[in-house]
Formats: C-alpha cells, structure tokens, sequence
C-alpha cells in the first residue's frame, strides 16, 4: 500500500508539472486558462441544468423523476467507457515512464492502480461537465437533503471506476498479444483500433438492446407502475449505475442504503477484478512495446537514388510530420483514426434501429431540395470546422515536438517554412474526414453533384482556415514538458481551446444565412470570400508574428 500511495502522488505531481513550470507567468496563464474553460463549458451545462429542471417537471407528475439521474449516470458511464479507451492506452502502455517503473520492485497490481487514479482524475474532468449539473439540478428541484448531497459526492468520486475498469480490462486483454510481434508499434496501434471497433460493438449492441426495451407496451406499463420504475430501463446495461441512481433517488429511506451498499460492493469486486486481470496480462503486454523492429534491405543503385532523391525542403518536412503522426501510435490513435470514425459517430445511430430509418428518410428529403442548398452548405462550413479541430494536428503540432524542439533550431530550414509544413500536414489529414464523410452521404443521400462540389470548395477554405487558427494557438502556448506522447495530444488544453475559436466564424456565417434566407449563389461567394480573406489574413500573421513565437520558443 505504501508503494502503491507514493507512486501515485509521483504520477500525480508529474501530471500537473506537465502542464508548465511554477511561477508567476504559469499562474497567471493557468488562471486565464481556467477562466476560459469555464466560459466554453458554462453553456453546456446551463443547459443540462435547465433541461433537468424542465423533465422533472413532466416526470415527477407521474412519480418517474429518478430516470433524469438513471439517464444522467448512464450517459456518463458511456462518455467515460469511450475517453477511458483512450486514455488507458496512452497511460497504460505508451507512456515513458514505463520504461523507468518496469526495473523497480513494483508489482503490476501498484502500477496499474496508481495509473487508474491518474486517469481517474481526469475522468472527473468529465464529470464535471456531463454529471455535476444533472446532478445540483435534481437536487435542488427535488428540495434534497443532506443526506441526497453526502450520497452525491460519494457516486461522484466512484461512478467512473467501473466503465474506467470494463476499458482497462479491454485494452489490456488486446494489448497482451501485441508483442508477439515484431513491430510493436504498428500491434500496438492495430490493438488500438482493435479496442476502439470493440467499444463501439459494444454501443451499437446498447443502442440496440434499449429499442427492444422501448417498445409502447412496456412503456405504458413502466409508466404506470410508477415509483421510478423507469430507472432499470435507463441503466439496463450499466448495472452500477442503476444502483447509484437507486441509491440517489431513495436516499431517505432503506432502500437507499442498500442501493449504495450494493454499489459501492461492485466498484469493490471490479476493482479485485481489475488487479486479478492486471497481474496477469500487464507486464506480458507492456514489455518492449517501446521496442521498435527494422528491417535491412540490401539497396541497389536505383533503389537508391530513388530513396535519396532530393525533394524541396517543404515537401520533405511535410512528409516527416506525417510520417510521425502515422508512426506514433498515440498520434495515429488520437489524430488521424478519429478522421475515418466521423461518419460512423454521425450515421450509425440513424442506421442501426429500423425506427431511425423514417429520420434518415428526412435526411435525405432535405439534403435533395435545392431550397435547403444554402443553410446546407453553411451548415457544412460548421461541421467540417468542427472535424478539422477535433482531430489536433495543429493545435498541437508544436507541442508533440516535445523536449527536442531545440533541434528544429538547427535545421537547415526556415522557421516560415516549418510553421507551413505543419499546417499542411493538418490541412492533409483534416481532407482526409472531409472526403470519408463526403462520401458516406453521397453513399446514403445521393445528393446534388453540385451541392457536393460547393461543399468540397467551401471545405478546403475551412479546413485551412481551421488549421491556420490551430498551429497559432500551439506557437503561443506550446505544451513542450511531456514524458508521454499521449500528454501532448489528448491532455492538451490547446486543443479544447481551438474548438470555439475555430467554429465562431462558421457559427455566425451559418446563423447569417438561417436568418437572411440568402440565396445560394449569395452563400457561395460570402463564403468564399470570407474565408479566402481570413486565411490570408492568418497565412500573414504566421509568417510574420508566429515565426517570432517559434524562434523564442525554448
């Protein structure tokens, strides 16, 4: 135990220092950065806020206001199962301080558990958004005790550990067989994706399971069975849940205490589970997965000078940051597998029940009806800002150098053409979520070829505008003191601050011409006007101001 606490306390301190050095500037950027964030999110969970304060109003009339907290901790055992896949793989095996706590005389069961808790902590960063404001909200409608909040904060810090744990075992169970291999990095990510395929299996099973729930029938007779009833069919498939909405819901009376009872012995099993599948699997998985295989190839005179042909200095620095981002399996996980997922995040749930298919019907109604043309291309302005900044190529292009920056000091290349080199690469693997998701409505919809061409003119202008914006917001403030790939692109607050900054301008575009009723040839040339003068307007600045920035980097 004694271990299993010091390590974690290392890991933890580590984890904040990564984010900066102390010091007055720090604080002051953190504090900025703080606000910031709160200010993104504020909105969000007003809303849920409100929404919960609006559902209990129709559910408590029919006794059934304890679904608001079955659905509210299900959604966050989803969003937790999905982000824990990810973080444990970057965690759990990627990181460098593998290779300095493998030597030590710690048992598996001590590295893992101090690992969990590291991302467990941000896990809570989630819950803060998705599960804190449902719920301060129910309590405060429900005119909650004492004793609902003492429950409250209890679930709060334990409802994560199970969907964290199911991911663990997940990636663990996957990652045991990738060094079997040579090349562990190309297993490693294969393993990754594995997982990944794995948990979205598992919501398309969910989705499906819960439609067979929802039938009228079963409805009318959960409704009318009252005393929150509904809540087992909220948290079907997250039995944890179910119990700590039971648990929050009934905490007055004994059947409260028995719910949280129950819960907190499943957290307790799991947690056994977990280190039972730890000792076993870990240490099998994780060794030599910093390991990477080469392969020697006798080179004749032609095969030579084809690989040592000299290409211009952009091209070949173009080249190095792409091959870096498929090379790396935190990068390729985190930056360019999300680019092929876009359409099945956003058409699976209109596919997979045939009771979505009247909605995918209206779809397609309304993208094939030239009076929608113009809100449509608009509104594709926004999603393809949207995708472009969530797959941080450029917001974090400068951080993933690391502590080897320096070594770009001493390159023979300018530092304008470095900064380009790196928009280019996110202007490349940002193309490639536009075309997957192009060419998935054009698969479904079939849509006008000329709505799909403007949409293509109009993606490559946002796509570069996004890219712009996300190497700038890296050049000023850069996340340079990582021992983990997995910190410069998934901890990263730059790529969460890009986000609203990117998607303002398509946001008001959009709204423009929702509101204007424009026309679409009007459409076509604001946007390309606007966005052609925004990027020259940024395209300006990072050569001018930010190749400043990147030359008093240290």
């Amino acid at each position: 135990m004694s271990k299993f606490i010091a390590l974690t306390r290392v890991l933890l301190k580590n984890n904040v220092e990564s984010f900066g050095k102390g010091g007055g500037k720090f604080k002051l950027k953190g504090i900025a950065l703080i606000i910031f964030l709160i200010l993104c999110f504020a909105p969000l969970s007003i809303s849920l806020g409100a929404f919960v304060n609006t559902l209990y109003d129709m559910l408590s009339q029919i006794d059934q206001q304890g679904v608001i907290l079955g659905l509210g901790f299900s959604m966050s055992c989803l969003a937790i199962f999905f982000l824990g896949i990810f973080y444990v793989i970057g965690t759990f095996y990627f990181s460098m301080d593998i290779n300095y706590l493998l030597p030590l005389p710690l048992r598996p069961s001590e590295i893992l558990s101090s690992k969990l808790v590291v991302v467990l902590v941000y896990e809570y960063l989630t819950q803060i958004v998705i599960l804190a404001p449902i719920i301060i909200a129910y309590g405060i409608k429900d005119g909650a005790g004492i004793l609902y909040y003492i429950f409250s904060i209890l679930i709060f810090l334990t409802i994560p550990i199970i969907p964290l744990i199911i991911s663990s075992i997940l990636v663990m169970v996957i990652m045991r067989f990738t060094n079997l291999a040579k090349n562990k990095d190309r297993f490693n990510m294969i393993g990754g994706i594995i997982a990944i395929f794995i948990g979205i299996g598992i919501n398309i099973f969910m989705q499906r399971t819960a439609s067979n729930f929802t039938n009228p029938e079963n409805m009318q007779r959960l409704f009318e069975e009252g005393n929150n009833s509904f809540i087992g069919l909220a948290t079907k498939l997250f039995p944890s849940a179910k119990l700590a909405a039971a648990a929050l819901a009934e905490n007055i009376s004994s059947r409260g205490f028995i719910n949280l009872g129950l819960f907190i012995v499943m957290t307790v099993i799991s947690l056994i589970v977990f280190i039972l599948v730890g000792e076993g699997l870990y240490f099998k998985g994780v060794i030599g997965t910093s390991e990477a295989a080469s392969k020697r190839k006798q080179l004749s005179n032609d095969e030579l000078y084809k690989a040592t042909k000299q290409n211009s200095i952009l091209k070949a620095y173009t080249i190095k940051e792409l091959k870096i981002l498929f090379r790396t399996p935190a990068y390729f996980l985190n930056c360019v597998v999300i680019n092929f997922f876009w359409p099945i995040i956003i058409i699976l749930p209109l596919v997979i029940n045939s009771d979505n298919m009247e909605s995918l019907e209206m779809i397609k109604s309304f993208l094939n009806t030239p009076d929608y043309f113009s809100i449509i291309l608009a509104g594709s302005s926004l999603l393809l800002g949207f995708v472009s900044s969530t797959n941080g190529v450029a917001s974090t292009s400068i951080s993933r150098e690391g502590k080897s920056f320096f070594v770009n000091k001493f390159l023979p290349i300018s530092y304008k053409n470095q900064i380009i080199a790196k928009v280019l690469s996110g202007i490349i693997i940002s193309i490639i979520g536009m075309v997957t998701l192009i060419f998935t409505i054009i698969i479904i919809a079939k849509p006008s070829p000329l709505l799909i061409i403007l949409i293509t003119i109009i993606g490559m202008l946002v796509i570069s505008f996004a890219n712009f914006i996300g190497v700038l917001i890296d050049l000023f403030n850069p996340k340079l003191n990582w021992d983990n790939e997995q910190k410069a692109v998934k901890q990263n607050l730059n790529l969460i601050i890009s986000w609203p900054l990117i998607l303002i301008l398509p946001g008001i575009i959009t709204l423009v011409v929702y509101k204007l009723h424009l026309p679409i040839s009007v459409t076509t040339v604001l946007l390309i006007l606007v966005y052609m003068a925004a990027n020259v307007i940024l395209y300006e600045v990072l050569i001018s101001k930010g190749a400043n920035l990147y030359k008093n980097i240290k």
